[in-house]
């Protein structure tokens, strides 16, 4: 009881922690600073629950503060207002429900600061995978400057050059003064070197557990890589990281003809498959010759046909056959019924669909020649080709060109013939050449391949400039997938898909600094080094979480039997949870938050 001559109490007699105890039933902690009212709620084998008062007054002695109760199981303002401590360390108080209803509230000051909340800093919501970006890049309006500028053209390499990129588009480019127009960023890439987006000709990147092989049969040309195909697969970032824009997906090499291939941009970030695909580009398939499609190296039982090089012809000649038959009865068998094989190999008798077809021997390369010129259709690329330097005459009068590693032999018995003078010796013989990966790990610097075109043309004597080497990344592939209209040059008009390096894009020691596509910056270092903090943070509130109390999994297991020790990991709020006395369910994200996860895999993942 306060008498006439007792101190007046201040705001400073309230500080500190207090465990409250509301209608004599329920137990919350307000934990009273200077400037602050916390409100805490203690979960057995689990988080607490802390949540800061939305507003608080202290006036004439007594403390009021209000706070949303929703997360302790109730919706709804619930206010307080407290009176001066009494000597015992004591307050009372009376509180408001939402609905107006009064309830007592009765305190005793904590005898020691209780130890720190687990409360974790929440993370801004993520994309499902690493290095996804919080927001979607956008197109912008840049201007480049003072870069030395590979257009990949006959207006060659252009000192002190520019580039303007308008609406995912390259707008004008130049040397010297550049156009003083309103642009979202200028970029100085004093000293640095600007190339196309690079481009490979031969990928598996980011296809469902290696799953290239549709193997149960001699020809599957119905089965689609497109179907297995995983835009979040963090290959396609790393090789952002190297400059590279775009990559041809190729089925593997078990049949003799394979799956439909598919060309796509590395537009990282993308939500489902279908966001990569490269818009108009020229449909493909893939065939095989050689040991892989005989079975000479598996473990076969010998019964799947063919079993010999010359089985291998003889089924494509039976196919070609059947496929023209079919499509001269208006795509239909016998019958009367539609045949998806047969359907995607008439599109290559009809040149709607190019053969990407993995080679190696010469006189395997020569025998495919022949079928193209016996069913009159052009080959898109021997993949590997690594024999193509024997006879690049004949191979650049019936197919669009080569597609080969640059320095890889002897790793088979087939490729005992294979140099790493082949891809100069092409050139120099007019085939169309460019240099693949096969590997997520060698598409990461597809320039330093480019690089040893140029090595191996010095050491054989040929005439090979800097440009011509880059082409076998940038220009070359891009004509060998019928898309050089877009891409593979830096031109007015051409898809803005564009990286810039350090230095010279053939040198080892460069690396790529930014990459764009579709006039997006999806790989900048700086960026890179954000998302690496970000992570970084991540995977320590995740680790806080899996370690916070110490306590095995099995002793926080719910009464249903379902442990729910998890839960944050996918539910930082404890929406989807009850955790106690008052507390109501929220079934909006599933039981175990993960129903948040679903449209992910709705969408063909």
């Amino acid at each position: 009881v306060a008498t006439k001559n007792a101190p007046k109490p201040t705001m400073k007699d309230f500080m500190g922690t207090w465990n409250a105890l509301l209608s004599d039933e329920f137990k919350l902690d307000f934990k009273i600073g200077k400037d602050s009212v916390t409100v805490i709620e203690k979960i057995e084998g689990g988080d607490d629950i802390e949540q800061k008062a939305s507003e608080h007054e202290f006036k004439d002695g007594v403390l009021t503060f209000s706070f949303e109760h929703e997360p302790f199981g109730m919706a709804g303002t619930f206010s307080v207002a407290l009176t001066a401590p009494t000597d015992d360390n004591t307050i009372a108080g009376m509180g408001t429900l939402p609905d107006g209803k009064g309830f007592t509230v009765a305190a005793t000051k904590a005898e020691k600061e209780p130890d720190p909340v687990h409360m974790l800093p929440d993370m801004p919501e993520s994309r499902f995978g690493p290095f996804a970006y919080q927001d979607a890049p956008a197109q912008r309006t840049v201007l480049i400057t003072n870069a030395t500028v590979w257009t990949q053209s006959d207006k060659g390499t252009l000192e002190n050059g520019w580039v303007l990129v308008r609406n995912g588009k390259i707008a004008q480019l130049g040397t010297g003064g550049y156009p003083r127009i309103a642009v979202d960023e200028t970029i100085d890439a004093n000293g640095m070197h600007i190339t196309p987006g690079l481009i490979d000709a031969h990928s598996h990147t980011g296809l469902f557990r290696f799953g290239v092989n549709e193997s149960g049969q001699s020809v599957t040309a119905e089965v689609r890589i497109s179907d297995s195909l995983d835009p979040g697969h963090p290959g396609f970032y790393r090789e952002l990281a190297g400059g590279l824009t775009t990559s041809l997906l190729l089925h593997g090499s078990a049949n003799p003809i394979g799956g439909q291939s598919k060309t796509v941009k590395l537009r990282w970030n993308s939500d489902k498959p279908s966001d990569m695909f490269f818009e108009g580009s020229k449909p493909g398939i893939k065939f095989a010759l050689g040991e892989n499609v005989k079975q000479s190296n598996w473990s076969s039982d010998g019964t799947r046909y063919p079993q010999t090089r010359l089985g291998v012809e003889t089924l494509m000649r039976d196919r070609f056959i059947r496929a023209r038959e079919y499509a001269a009865r208006g795509n239909k068998t016998q019958s009367g019924n539609r045949d998806l094989e047969l359907e995607i190999i008439a599109e290559i008798l009809a040149g709607d669909r190019w053969i990407h077809c993995h080679s190696y021997r010469q006189d395997e390369i020569l025998m495919l020649c022949r079928l193209a010129e016996e069913f009159d259709f052009k080959i898109g690329t021997f993949q590997h080709g690594l024999e193509t330097y024997k006879v690049a005459e004949v191979v650049k009068e019936y197919a669009i060109g080569a597609s080969i590693f640059s320095d890889w032999w002897a790793y088979k018995y087939e490729v005992v013939d294979a140099i790493p003078f082949a891809g100069p010796i092409n050139f120099e013989a007019g085939l169309l050449t460019s240099f693949n990966s096969d590997s997520d790990d060698v598409a990461r610097r597809m320039n330093v391949e480019a690089g040893k075109a140029l090595k191996y043309a010095k050491l054989s004597g040929i005439d090979m400039s800097e440009q011509d080497a880059l082409d076998f990344v940038t220009r070359n592939p891009a004509i060998q997938l019928g898309i050089e209209d877009r891409v593979g040059s830096i031109q007015p008009g051409m898809d803005a898909d564009i990286v810039v390096w350090t230095g010279n894009p053939l040198s080892s020691l460069s690396r790529a600094e930014m990459t764009f596509v579709d006039g997006r910056l999806l790989f900048s270092r700086d960026l890179d080094a954000q998302m690496r903090t970000h992570n970084d943070a991540e995977r320590q509130r995740l680790i806080q979480l899996i370690i916070r109390d110490g306590k095995p999994l099995e002793e926080t297991a719910s009464s249903d039997g379902h442990s729910h020790e998890h839960d944050d990991l996918v539910d930082p709020g404890h929406e989807g949870h009850a955790h106690g006395q008052g507390h109501h369910f929220n079934t909006d994200r599933g039981d175990c938050g993960c129903s948040q996860l679903l449209p992910a895999f709705n969408t063909g993942y």
